[in-house]
């Protein structure tokens, strides 16, 4: 994990999703949806540093919805779970020292799409 002073209980979930992320044997995009689930909300939220309870009530809505295994998910369009785990795999290549070759193939996003969205986030303000 991340060594930040500024880091925030979002950020410390985010950071441990995308360990497991790219430690884990099994379930990798799932923790790469929920990093992705997290980043999003903390970028909505109006206030980007947030404390324990929002981390966890964010964090359980996040589990709960991408456990969700409807054919037809109704809280979010069909490719809103490819989104999240690309969002997610974005911040594992900006967060730590992993080759983007290794990040795209446990996320299961296209390389060209992770090279692609890093491009973006570069030239970003």
């Amino acid at each position: 994990m991340t060594d930040r002073p500024d880091a925030d209980a979002l950020s410390a979930v985010v950071d441990s999703a995308l360990e497991r992320a790219l430690l884990e044997a099994t379930d990798s995009r799932r923790y790469f949806a929920l990093a992705g689930a997290v980043e999003r909300a903390r970028e909505d939220a109006l206030d980007p540093q947030s404390d324990p309870l929002t981390a966890a009530l964010v964090c359980t809505v996040a589990v709960a919805a991408l456990e969700s295994e409807s054919p037809v998910p109704t809280w979010s369009p069909p490719d809103a779970r490819n989104e999240l785990v690309a969002v997610g795999a974005v911040r594992a290549s900006e967060r730590f020292d992993v080759d983007p070759d290794r990040i795209a193939a446990r996320a299961g996003v296209p390389l060209s799409d992770l090279r692609m969205r890093l491009a973006k986030e570069d030239t970003e303000p």
